[in-house]
């Protein structure tokens, strides 16, 4: 198995090994994502074998598919899985399913150290990064640059702290994150854990970090990798918990059924897509906040961001630059390049782009509908779960769980809601909700320090970012 980019026109003089793609920066040099240059294909007589795995021996199937031998070994894999799931509150289911009617299920994938679902991919890549850097030698170090709009960055911190020969420059948007979100970032006590908190929303401050990995020689001097959606391997990973779900929640092998996302920057969606492409029979919804640049684009194929960054009760999905939107384009076009390229060239030249029609019917053949939901319809919907199942869910689950509230679905196929975050992490809206924390199923999970560790705490302010970021990096 080989990696190349979305907008790769060199056929095979572009190709890369997972490893390879693991120390990469997120982009390609031609301003692409890495994607795998072909599609292993699940038979039904597979699916049927693997109807009984855990969850961890469905994460340990998808790494052999996309690793050769001579990168992992089996041993190695095992090794990298176990350790990885070893702080999660079920380490060998991992992944919890809450049936709340017949033919409705929650997909709780948040038990692990942070209570989001960053943590299932994140654990893994840290391992996969530790085991690397020990076959690439000692002197070999890696600086992990990180931006995050709530979730990603406490996985992140968590992850990676303490690893030998790594080091995180995490960025988060002052003032649009939980509370409970800052705390778990700002009170890792790990000298390899640099926290900047940057006065701008998370698309903007997305803007630095890649252009630090645009600086070839800047990121190659400093070693610049990534743990946001743009590393292939995040995306790769999170593919397991469709396959999970879909074993677990199929009434038979071969049936259909429809899972509900709620996505930002698209990472987890793509994860999805590619999980289809595999040959798993599912469905995808797409749900967002009241930041809709994802729902008018699968809508009516308007692929333009709204002038600012909206704050929500959901701030993990604050964002108006979906990134791996460019992933499913490639996914539902089958692996076209050149389309790819040229919607994204004209986007970033222009700032807006129409997809046609065409790839609009490819993207809907597995992703059925998108809706936006207001934080009005994000509160009914958590009082209404919680009202019909004495069950409460994070805001942005909420944003699955109102689409399901409204659609009569349910009544034809099963439908899955990915609860991606704990509700404990999110008081504001289960206030707004008048949800008390006392209703919140095992908060008591959820341990913070409350010593911030403000050494390791930057801010980032004025307008040359890029600059104070680099002299951070630098400074490590």
């Amino acid at each position: 198995m080989k990696y190349r980019s979305t907008r790769s026109s060199n056929g095979n003089d572009d190709l890369h090994s997972f490893e390879d793609v693991l120390f990469l920066p997120g982009y390609a040099k031609d301003g692409g994502l890495y994607v795998s240059d072909h599609i292993p294909q699940i038979t039904k007589d597979q699916l049927n074998s693997w109807k009984d795995l855990k969850y961890p021996d469905v994460v340990k199937k998808i790494l052999r598919l996309f690793t050769s031998e001579d990168e992992l070994t089996e041993n190695e894999i095992e090794g990298v899985v176990t350790s990885a799931f070893k702080d999660f509150e079920f380490p060998d289911k991992v992944i919890h399913l809450e049936k709340l009617d017949n033919n409705m299920y929650i997909a709780e994938l948040f038990h692990g150290p942070t209570l989001a679902f960053k943590d299932l991919s994140l654990a893994v890549l840290a391992k996969l990064l530790e085991i690397f850097l020990k076959k690439r030698g000692k002197d070999k170090r890696v600086t992990i640059l990180v931006g995050t709009s709530g979730d990603t960055g406490p996985a992140a911190a968590h992850s990676i702290a303490n690893l030998d020969r790594v080091n995180l420059v995490l960025l988060y948007p002052l003032n649009r994150v939980s509370k409970i979100q800052e705390l778990q970032m700002l009170t890792v006590k790990a000298p390899n854990v640099h926290i900047c908190s940057v006065e701008g929303n998370s698309d903007q401050l997305d803007e630095p970090i890649k252009e630090c990995f645009q600086d070839e020689n800047f990121s190659a001097a400093h070693s610049l990798g990534s743990f946001n959606s743009i590393q292939w391997g995040r995306v790769l990973l999170q593919a397991a918990h469709y396959v999970y779900i879909y074993l677990q929640c199929c009434p038979n092998i071969g049936d259909k059924i429809c899972i509900v996302v709620p996505t930002g920057a698209a990472g987890n969606l793509a994860a999805g897509f590619l999980a289809h492409q595999m040959g798993f029979p599912i469905k995808l919804v797409a749900t967002v906040n009241s930041n809709d640049i994802l729902a008018r684009t699968f809508q009516h194929g308007d692929y333009s961001p709204a002038p600012d960054v909206a704050a929500s009760l959901a701030p993990a999905m604050d964002i108006q630059a979906p990134y791996n939107i460019e992933r499913v384009l490639y996914l539902a076009t089958h692996g076209d390049s050149m389309a790819v390229r040229n919607i994204l060239q004209d986007f970033e030249q222009s700032g807006k782009v129409k997809i046609s029609a065409d790839m609009l019917s490819a993207i809907h053949e597995v992703i059925a509908a998108s809706v936006s939901v207001s934080d009005t319809d994000i509160v009914e919907a958590m009082q209404l779960c919680y009202s019909r199942y004495n069950y409460v869910v994070c805001p942005h689950t909420a944003t699955a769980v109102s689409y399901c509230f409204n659609t009569k679905d349910h009544e034809k196929q099963v439908l899955v809601c990915l609860a991606t975050a704990s509700p404990a992490k999110f008081p504001e809206a289960c206030k707004a909700a008048g949800l008390g924390l006392s209703t919140h199923h095992r908060v008591d999970r959820l341990k913070l320090e409350t010593e911030i560790s403000l050494p390791r705490h930057t801010f980032l302010r004025g307008q040359d970012w890029t600059s104070q970021l680099k002299d951070i990096i630098r400074k490590i």
